[in-house]
């Protein structure tokens, strides 16, 4: 057969036996060029041939020596191949796997034409499929080898799209569009994914679909950042999904490890970047409340003596104030005394004939002076140890 047919055929052996293991193949050019050059050396032996004409110091002894379709097209060639690359097996596994896959399949497809191939050299035996010279194919013939070169050129570019999905099972479990199938895509991306999702609220049962950002998952549901919220999608979440697909992405995931070792939660905040999701356990060494209006619901949550973020933004932790214990009911008071300031400032505003300027601006200096005293109680040395894990993403959220 000629090099196109060789090329064509061993590309499409390769991709299909990948696909097998869901190990990638169209993305891996590495994979591919050693698919090509397997696809097409056992053709050394000719000076003729595409790959004889670029290494014509090999090709020229071998052709003299053994002459052409001998020992280089059978399996004891094959098996000191696989020795001599050995080496690709440290460095690439889908290379090593990919030059011996494509010179098995130069060695099938030169099995079906009229010569065949002596596999089992330096046997004199001559394997061929099919058994009746009638049915095979003679080689550079425009119906027999074009006709062939057409059929694997269609399947190759049919095949290309379950490459792309990962492979049969993974392109399988695409079809199926289930929690469990999309969970097994997740476990198995090292990438940023995200999830393609239809179903509908648990509480409203109303009809949502979307595309999110995946935070993490487990077999029954998955964490999302969905239209700027952290919601649960699955089983018992806030989305009931109908159907769910992982689309990976070419970002890596970016962790960063953030470690307490009895810094003050204004030093913790100026530590997280923006667009950062923050999770972990956070340990204080004193007792601490906040501020009936700063209590938070799943993000942050918390105790008397510790902090809990899941998924968390940084605009959440910013609402989180914590205060030791004993200064929280003296910031409640102060909380009503600035008030009190900041109606009667209102008054003034609003009183005729109108208050002299100067009794407003020490009203004013006074709710100043005021809020300047609330937040330097807030500030006060609460000091947290523990260790964070901060999910970065490279997006605006």
């Amino acid at each position: 057969m000629t090099a196109p047919t060789h090329i064509a055929f061993g590309l499409l052996t390769v991709a299909s036996s990948f696909s097998l293991f869901s190990m990638s193949f169209h993305r891996n050019l590495p994979a591919v060029a050693c698919a090509i050059i397997g696809s097409l050396l056992p053709d050394v032996d000719s000076p003729r041939s595409s790959i004889g004409r670029v290494m014509p110091f090999a090709s020229i002894p071998i052709e003299r020596r053994w002459g052409h379709r001998t020992i280089t097209h059978s399996l004891l060639c094959m098996l000191a191949l696989s020795v001599v690359t050995l080496p690709l097996l440290a460095w690439e596994t889908a290379c090593y796997a990919a030059i011996l896959l494509g010179y098995m399949s130069h060695l099938i497809a030169d099995s079906t034409t009229k010569s065949g191939v002596p596999l089992f050299y330096p046997h004199p035996a001559v394997c061929v499929f099919p058994g009746s010279a009638r049915y095979r194919i003679k080689t550079g013939s425009l119906m027999g080898e074009g006709t062939v070169l057409a059929v694997v050129v269609i399947l190759l570019l049919l095949f290309m799209p379950v490459s792309h999905k990962g492979g049969i099972w993974r392109s399988f479990r695409y079809l199926m569009a289930t929690p469990s199938a999309a969970y097994s895509d997740y476990r198995r991306a090292n990438t940023e994914t995200y999830l393609n999702f239809e179903g509908q609220w648990r509480h409203t049962r109303e009809k949502v679909s979307g595309k999110a950002l995946i935070l993490d998952a487990r077999s029954a549901w998955f964490w999302i950042f969905f239209n700027g919220r952290v919601l649960t999608c699955g089983e018992h979440g806030a989305i009931l999904p109908d159907k769910v697909r992982v689309e990976e992405t070419d970002r890596p995931v970016r962790i960063q490890t953030i470690r307490l070792k009895g810094e003050t939660y204004q030093e913790l905040i100026e530590r997280i970047p923006a667009n950062s999701f923050v999770s972990g356990l956070l340990e204080a060494d004193a007792s601490f409340g906040v501020g009936e209006e700063e209590r938070l619901g799943g993000a942050v949550s918390f105790t008397t003596r510790e902090i809990e973020f899941k998924f968390a933004q940084k605009k959440e932790i910013l609402r989180f104030q914590p205060i030791l214990r004993g200064l929280s009911e003296r910031v409640k008071d102060l909380s009503r005394q600035k008030q009190e300031v900041f109606e009667k400032l209102e008054d003034l505003k609003m009183a005729y004939p109108p208050v002299h300027y100067l009794k407003r601006r020490e009203i004013e200096k006074e709710l100043a002076e005021k809020q300047k005293e609330i937040e330097a109680l807030k500030r006060k040395n609460v000091r947290f140890r523990g260790v964070l894990r901060i999910r970065l993403t490279g997006e605006q959220l």
